[in-house]
């Protein structure tokens, strides 16, 4: 067992008692890796950040019950970050749907249309529209196998998959986003 393995056991053993320097040492140890994860899955950096950090929260909040995978806290903590980032995504669209059934005046009208397209110009790449796509378990799977360089037998035990369906899952997740980046002529395609 490695040194960096052992080290973040002991932080998590006295973090569990509620110690909040060894919960810091985790924080540090981990942010960079969360954010990242996040940063993949929102079209604003800020929000990468509020999903990073409501990540580290819920890892202190449900502390008594996350699990260690080899030692580590990490793939728990990347596996909420997808499922925050989803749930900040749709709270998102629920908001801007709320908005736009609001009665306005020509106004309000008009700084709609300058939000929109101070939107337009920072929208993220065609990938995390594809991502957003795929279901939270997928999302996961894909992202620590491929980005973070997890095994698929580590990741599947966290999704609640068999070892022998996660790699099945994994490639029909690939499968998915290959036909979701791959351009169509079909323009029913294109809309959807």
């Amino acid at each position: 067992m490695d040194q960096s393995a052992t080290d973040e056991r002991e932080d998590w053993r006295a973090a569990l008692d509620a110690d909040p320097a060894a919960f810091g040492r985790l924080f540090d140890r981990h942010r960079h890796a969360v954010f990242r994860q996040a940063l993949r899955l929102v079209e604003q950096p800020a929000d990468a950040e509020e999903v990073a950090a409501a990540a580290f929260f819920e890892l202190w909040r449900k502390r008594g019950s996350v699990p260690l995978v080899h030692g580590s806290v990490l793939p728990w903590l990347l596996t909420t970050a997808v499922n925050l980032a989803r749930n900040s995504h749709r709270a998102r669209v629920r908001h801007e749907s709320m908005l736009k059934r609001l009665p306005r005046d020509r106004g309000d009208e008009q700084s709609l249309r300058a939000f929109e397209r101070i939107d337009d110009a920072v929208l993220r790449t065609d990938l995390v529209k594809a991502l957003r796509r795929l279901t939270p378990q997928d999302v996961a799977l894909v992202t620590m196998t491929a980005l973070d360089g997890y095994r698929v037998p580590e990741v599947a035990g966290l999704l609640g998959l068999t070892e022998g369906a996660a790699p099945v899952r994994l490639h029909r997740a690939h499968l998915r986003l290959r036909s979701l980046l791959t351009p169509s002529d079909d323009p029913q395609e294109v809309a959807r």
